[in-house]
């Protein structure tokens, strides 16, 4: 069974995902997300506090478990794969907590801001918003906008 993703990269991945798919879409299903702009953006820009609050998370975390098992002597068996069965070599202080890395989180943050921007700009290049609604909505996510992504040229609705 393949490990199972931190919570912050996981909400951070299905957010980018759902947000990044609208800017794909035909005009009439884009209506409808437009309606929505304010509840993804605010999604979006929760998904990016957790991902930039997790080493605060994160130590809180690590210093409650080092604290649990030093003041109860915590010790634990682990499981050998070789005799299928407890380890000989047990029962020992359970490892510290494993952070995620930096370039994990980061990755995970710039594939939500590269969504709400492709997202931003396909709503305004369809009609749905002033150059100011996008440039706002792109700031609460810190997503960047560049002047070129804002050039209308004969792009069909």
């Amino acid at each position: 069974m393949p490990p199972s993703k931190p919570y912050s990269i996981a909400r951070a991945e299905l957010i980018a995902k759902q947000v990044g798919r609208f800017a794909t879409q035909h005009v009439h299903q884009l209506a409808g997300h437009h309606a929505n702009l304010a509840f993804w953006i605010a999604e979006a820009a929760a998904a990016i506090r957790a991902i930039d609050e997790y080493q605060h998370r994160f130590r809180q975390l690590q210093d409650a478990q080092r604290s649990w098992v030093r003041q109860h002597d915590t010790k634990i068996t682990r499981y050998c794969p070789v005799c299928r069965g407890a380890c000989e070599f047990g029962p020992q202080t359970p490892d510290r907590p494993r952070r995620v890395p930096s370039e994990d989180l980061a990755a995970a943050r710039e594939a939500v801001r590269s969504a709400v921007r492709q997202f931003l700009v396909r709503l305004y290049h369809a009609g749905f918003v002033a150059e100011a609604e996008v440039r706002r909505s792109a700031d609460l996510v810190g997503a960047s906008i560049e002047p070129e992504d804002l050039e209308r040229g004969d792009e069909a609705r």
